[in-house]
């Protein structure tokens, strides 16, 4: 193989995504993964190393949580980074077992000792801070291999305990052909990524080829969690949000989601607005001195003394305590302005879901779907019922757009206005998602959801 198309690429993934679309069956709930069980073990055992990256932390509770026990995530992975090495050496020893393998067979046994001391310790903290048995027990059989945050987080979704019959055979056969595509897409691009080095392609198409693998994957995840906004209910999403990796609760366009929150009234748009724009301030300095300190740090160029690398670690520990602090009190000022109802809302936008996933059509969205004359009459009525509950939030925007009219563009009342509008639009939003969940739930066929999620066909252009 001397070259590659980029088009012949994607051609030959997209075959790819197929054959795992048509081959993997959806699991039984007898036959799901270790690691997807809908009832966990009530009894659980400490957390695993292996596990620690997969805590459900956000910002504020990381921040709490370093701030009660300094450094014992740090203690933590470098005592498994240690054993590691040791295990690594050990597995390469050959001949005699001489006494500096005796040494080093010993040393393994401390730190297994002092591991097993370090996890119980903070199996009881991180229970101290909200994560409780059952959850542990899932995190100690998370999947392996390629994508194992992002399935880990997938197979979340089946621990829900109140999805409805409906929504458990969807996600049962999803979860399954996502694990199948990660592990096939993974395995493809390492066979191409192998010969394209023995091909004349230049180092910057070598690396184009390798993106677009990895593009792959970010669809599929992108549109597995768009299928969870869609289909699920708003407390089964904020549970499954509260659950998720610290590298998963990240949203996409944060600030734009509370600012399209349903119902947002002007006022709660007016002081959100100031909060972030004063905490957003507030914080400026400090991440400039993060990003200085990193880029010091990793210079290559650069021979740090011991003593200047413990300064440099030290500034930049302050400023994250300083942000921590500071995103604790952008919570609390959070909470205060919005409603409970808002906040949940909030809490249950799944992670990779942009504002414009959540606001458009169903056309947009599944363009190219061809939907049969039965589908076809099954969306009309779902569309029919959407109908009348778009008339009840158009009134309302008539009434704020003849409130506009009295204030001036620049106007205080007028931010506050926008604000308001964005709660109609939020309203609106929010039918036009109802009508898309049931027709991913009740219209599609499995195969059409398989392949829509995998990425082999969908928004319109």
């Amino acid at each position: 193989m001397n070259h590659f198309s980029r088009k012949g690429l994607v051609a030959l993934s997209v075959i790819v995504l197929l054959v795992v679309g048509a081959l993997v069956p959806p699991a039984r709930a007898d036959e799901r993964a270790p690691g997807t069980d809908a009832k966990p073990a009530a009894l659980h055992p400490n957390l695993n190393l292996s596990a620690v990256d997969l805590l459900p932390f956000d910002d504020v509770t990381r921040a709490a949580f370093n701030a009660k026990n300094p450094a014992m995530i740090y203690r933590v992975q470098g005592t498994a980074r240690q054993l590691g090495t040791l295990n690594a050496k050990l597995a390469r020893w050959k001949g005699k077992k001489t006494k500096q393998h005796a040494e080093l067979v010993k040393e393994r046994k401390r730190l297994r000792t002092v591991s097993a001391a370090l996890m119980a310790r903070l199996t009881h903290e991180v229970m101290a801070h909200g994560v409780d048995g059952s959850l542990i027990a899932y995190m100690n059989h998370a999947p392996t291999g390629p994508g194992r945050i992002q399935r880990y987080s997938h197979g979340l979704v089946l621990l829900l305990d109140d999805l409805t019959p409906q929504q458990r055979r969807r996600f049962e056969q999803v979860v399954v052909q996502v694990a199948g595509a990660y592990h096939a897409i993974t395995a493809q691009k390492e066979r191409t990524l192998l010969a394209v080095k023995q091909s004349e392609l230049d180092k910057t198409r070598q690396g184009g080829i390798a993106q677009t693998f990895q593009r792959q994957l970010q669809v599929i995840d992108q549109r597995f969690w768009q299928l969870v906004d869609y289909t699920l209910a708003r407390d089964q999403k904020a549970w499954i949000w509260q659950r998720l990796p610290s590298s998963k609760k990240r949203k996409s366009q944060a600030t734009e989601h509370l600012y399209a929150l349903p119902g947002l009234t002007a006022s709660q748009g007016t002081r959100l607005r100031s909060l972030l724009t004063e905490i957003e301030h507030e914080t400026a300095p400090d991440r400039a001195a993060i990003a200085r300190v990193r880029s010091e740090l990793n210079a290559k160029d650069k021979k740090l003394s011991g003593a200047r690398r413990k300064a440099l670690a030290n500034e930049r520990n302050a400023a994250y305590k300083r942000i921590g602090a500071l995103n604790a009190f952008k919570r609390e000022q959070t909470l205060s302005i919005l409603s409970e109802a808002q906040w949940l809302e909030y809490l249950a936008i799944p992670p990779s879901v942009a504002i414009n996933d959540r606001t458009g059509s169903y056309g947009r969205l599944v363009g190219g779907w061809k939907p049969g004359g039965a589908q076809q009459k099954q969306i009309a009525a779902l569309n029919k019922v959407a109908r009348q509950e778009r008339r009840k939030t158009q009134k309302r925007a008539v009434e704020l757009r003849r409130k506009n009219a009295d204030y001036g563009p620049d106007s205080p009342q007028m931010a506050g206005m926008e604000m308001a509008m964005n709660g109609v639009k939020a309203d609106q939003a929010r039918a036009n998602r109802a009508v898309i969940g049931k027709i991913f739930l009740e219209v599609m066929t499995a195969e059409e959801l398989g392949r829509w999620v995998l990425g082999t066909w969908g928004y319109k252009r």
